[in-house]
């Protein structure tokens, strides 16, 4: 199965400690931040690449597939074509793939932009050719790609593009590992310079080859800031998260990749009484961050401004690459336990990708007078499963619902009908992401139906012997979900 159109987005980044050193087997500490690429992908009959990144002045680039990596690439079409190619490479397909770019934050301030759009392009071929990568297939083939553009890097942007949140990461993937922290109490302050990284990173290995010993000793000493500063985090102890942060700051200086301007923002604020701040990102220019108490950070943020800085609003911790859909990633959906007694409430993005949360979801069967079960084709804005085929209809229990009420919403929302239901069976369903609280209800109804375009792609009744003969021979595909219910009910 082919998606024909997909929109992928993935958060920026900021180095939090340990820059430079990463590049050469040692830690670093990263956050994704709220600012995302985005990617809309649309699969083409001809055998091309086009590409329109506005962002980066490249506007109907057109290659055919069997020519990418070849000739002279435009600078902001180069992570693209590579991330395509490589691709290709690995997991063939025939058809073409029409790429459009948007970023909601400029290329300018260090980010992460590029590796942002590498890992939204590889995401959204992996989807739409049902290749379904790893998020470890995925960093490995993303950070391959950068490798080729640029030679050297450690991998860490890359690493919170696809797995957000705050991250512990050493050279190449070796570890990522998460940081849980609630928040950071961030300021983000830009130059207005911007930073060349591949220029920089090779500055720095010229300096390693001339003074070994020197840079390997300031590396060593950034390792063990970066360790405590991962330990402070997890205690929430931010004064000295601050504190490190200047050391790590002194060490950078000692590389000689900060400047006039960055000093000049950090000591803004220093001034007006930040816990700590420093460069981050590969230095010259781009950002400096900040750590200070909510009592301080207006101050501070002036204190950046007055210095010539641009506050940039960001919120770290951001959730890694995501197909974006229609459904409310900030639904709150209720939370029990096996007895299904409540503990909680969660957020559907957080009950779609921890599988200890087991939330409440509702399901119905409807027949017609024939004996013909309804089944759904799921749209392919859906967060999960997209393009698959459901029960008649189906759907999560919000905060302040209940099963009843939820069942006959979904009922209404996906097919523009209601009826009489008799509960069936209620049962847990566990999957690799999510565990769910299922109760099948059962009603009669022979329509007419008015599906939602947004919900639901398309409606049809099934002989129950016609449903299983083409399961078999995968004429249809159904979701887990679907397969797990008519399991139950004893359908299947």
């Amino acid at each position: 199965m082919m998606n024909k159109k997909l929109t992928v987005s993935a958060p920026g980044k900021l180095m939090l400690l340990g820059e430079h050193a990463v590049v050469y087997d040692r830690p670093c500490l990263v956050t994704a931040v709220s600012q995302r690429m985005r990617v809309m992908t649309e699969l083409i009959n001809e055998p091309t690449l086009l590409l329109d990144a506005p962002d980066v002045n490249v506007v109907g680039y057109k290659k055919l597939l069997s020519e990418l990596g070849k000739g002279e690439i435009p600078k902001g079409a180069q992570f693209v074509e590579i991330a395509v190619k490589n691709f290709l490479d690995k997991y063939p397909f025939k058809q073409g793939i029409n790429i459009t770019t948007q970023s909601e934050f400029s290329s300018q301030f260090g980010f992460g932009s590029s590796s942002a759009s590498i890992v939204c392009v590889l995401k959204a071929l992996s989807e739409a050719t049902n290749s379904k990568l790893t998020n470890e297939q995925l960093f490995d083939l993303a950070y391959k790609t950068v490798l080729d553009i640029q030679g050297k890097g450690s991998g860490f942007d890359v690493a919170a593009a696809i797995f957000g949140g705050t991250l512990y990461f050493t050279t190449g993937g070796r570890i990522i590992e998460p940081v849980n922290t609630a928040d950071i109490p961030l300021i983000v302050g830009y130059t207005g310079i911007k930073a060349d990284t591949k220029t920089m990173i090779f500055e720095i290995e010229e300096k390693k080859k001339t003074y070994p010993e020197k840079i390997n000793r300031i590396y060593d000493a950034i390792a063990k800031i970066t360790e405590e500063a991962r330990q402070k985090i997890l205690e929430g102890d931010w004064k000295r998260v601050g504190k490190l942060m200047d050391f790590n700051q002194e060490y950078l200086r000692d590389l000689g990749v900060s400047s006039e301007k960055l000093e000049a923002l950090i000591s803004a604020a220093k001034r007006a009484d930040a816990w700590g701040a420093k460069l981050s990102g590969a230095g010259r220019g781009d950002c400096m961050i900040a750590l200070a108490s909510s009592e301080k950070r207006n101050a501070v943020s002036n204190a950046i401004k007055k210095a010539g800085g641009e506050v940039v609003p960001v919120t770290p911790n951001a959730p890694g690459v995501r197909v974006e859909t229609t459904d409310n990633q900030d639904e709150v959906f209720v939370v029990v336990d096996r007895d299904d007694n409540v503990l909680g409430y969660k957020t559907r993005w957080e009950c779609h990708h921890d599988p200890s949360l087991i939330h409440r979801t509702v399901g119905a069967l409807i027949f017609n007078d024939k004996g013909q079960l309804l089944l759904q084709k799921r749209s392919m804005t859906k967060d999960m499963e997209a393009g698959l085929w459901g029960i008649s209809a189906a759907g999560h229990v919000t905060r302040g619902q209940t099963d009843e009420e939820a069942v006959h919403l979904e009922l209404q929302e996906e097919l523009g009908v209601d009826m009489p239901l008799t509960f069936w069976k209620k049962f847990i369903s566990e999957e690799p992401d999510e565990t769910e609280r299922d109760v099948a209800y059962k009603g009669m109804s022979n329509g007419p139906f008015h599906p939602n375009a947004e919900e639901v792609a398309e409606v049809r009744f099934f002989e129950i012997c016609e449903l299983k003969l083409h399961i078999a021979s995968r004429r249809i595909q159904l979701t887990e979900g679907a397969i797990k219910t008519l399991q139950e009910v004893k359908i299947l």
